[in-house]
């Protein structure tokens, strides 16, 4: 009797505790959600380029070879790496470009080889990092350097430093989390062509904290908490933002993973190191698992990965930027990290790029940032 008596007690302390463990991970999603109801409200519409006059402005303060490259055809076809694998879906582009760089009044000589990146890449949707200038004025840029065809815009959505740029129109816009983090994710919705798809795509574009080594983790491990809790709010309903289920997700970016991984790991598990102010873990993927990260090689061959290189600095070359995904519902058809400087001279003339262009120097010895370009399929 008294063993069974035992063993009852037992178990009813093992129900208890786990529906302890229940209610106070109901309580703390409850608490989340009502800060969110507190806040203000997201931007409700990307930039474009407005006028045709202020169009023509920004045509006309292009340098006289990118004006006469935007009226060239682009390398649709390449035979090269560059070129989009049979049945892919979309292409997706991040590329810290280096505070304002790619606008010709700031820097002639940048600007011009991001127009010829851009052109040979031709992506689908693009984050740029370390943006300063407006939406509008990203969105004027790329219509005048790689204009859509029928007349379509480019769409633009930003936030503290850095934009998504898209040729599909963009919803659910935000740039702020519940609990703010250094520089929270900009993320928007793409909404892809009905006809085509039975679902959008949704993206967070992140800039970490540079620099410092492990001194600067825990500003950067904030940062991975807000994604994972952002990650947690799209995935469950009644939230700041609902995401159909099986909605295809990217996380982007300048990760900055100069110290430890804890912050990498997080994005990719859901593991949220700071449960207090960014609420409970949770698989980040549609079926509970990790994301997948893309792990892009230099001109989809490799064996180099690194995305930043200053052959002049103390620093040894590193892979910064990332794009990671729901593989659960997508699939990675091609994926390379872009260096002009290692491809052949028939590679580059026949997609249009000249050997320095993904360089910040004409030496091939500074690298700030390398483009990451993959394409997907998607599940339906």
């Amino acid at each position: 009797m008294t063993d069974s008596a035992s063993g009852r007690r037992r178990r009813r302390g093992q129900r208890s505790a786990l529906l302890l463990a229940a209610l106070v991970t109901l309580l703390a999603l409850l608490v989340w959600r009502q800060a969110a109801t507190r806040l203000p409200p997201p931007a409700t519409a990307p930039a474009v380029a407005t006028s045709a006059t202020q169009r023509q402005f920004v045509v006309q303060s292009l340098t006289p070879a990118m004006q006469e490259l935007a009226t060239r055809p682009a390398p649709w076809t390449t035979g090269t790496f560059l070129d989009r694998p049979e049945g892919t879906d979309f292409r997706a582009m991040s590329y810290n470009v280096g505070w304002d760089s790619i606008f010709p009044a700031i820097d002639p000589r940048q600007a011009e080889k991001f127009q010829r990146v851009i052109r040979a890449v031709d992506p689908d949707v693009l984050a740029l990092q370390e943006i300063r200038k407006s939406a509008s004025d990203v969105a004027e840029l790329l219509d005048a350097i790689a204009p859509l065809p029928d007349g379509q815009r480019w769409q633009v959505f930003k936030g503290q430093a850095g934009v998504i740029a898209s040729k599909y129109p963009l919803q659910m816009l935000s740039d702020r989390v519940v609990a703010p983090s250094y520089r929270d994710p900009v993320a928007a919705l793409v909404d892809l062509p009905d006809d085509r798809f039975e679902v959008d795509l949704y993206v967070l574009n992140n800039h970490f904290k540079c620099c410092d080594g492990k001194k600067n983790d825990p500003i950067r491990q904030q940062q991975a908490d807000a994604v994972a809790s952002r990650l947690r709010d799209v995935r469950t309903p009644g939230g700041e933002f609902d995401l159909p289920p099986g909605t295809p997700i990217l996380v982007v970016g300048d990760l900055n993973l100069v110290g430890g991984s804890g912050p990498l790991e997080t994005v990719l598990s859901g593991d949220i190191a700071d449960e207090q102010r960014y609420g409970p873990d949770l698989g980040p993927d549609w079926d509970g698992t990790w994301l997948c990260d893309a792990q892009p090689l230099h001109n989809a061959a490799g064996p180099d990965d690194y995305t930043w290189r200053d052959d002049n600095s103390e620093f040894a070359p590193g892979r910064l930027d990332f794009v990671i995904y729901t593989d659960s519902v997508m699939k990675v058809l091609n994926a390379f990290v872009l260096n002009t400087t290692a491809m052949s001279a028939d590679e580059l003339s026949r997609s249009g790029l000249n050997r320095y262009d993904a360089a910040e120097d004409d030496l091939g010895r500074r690298f700030d940032h390398l483009p990451v370009v993959v394409d997907f399929r998607l599940a339906k």
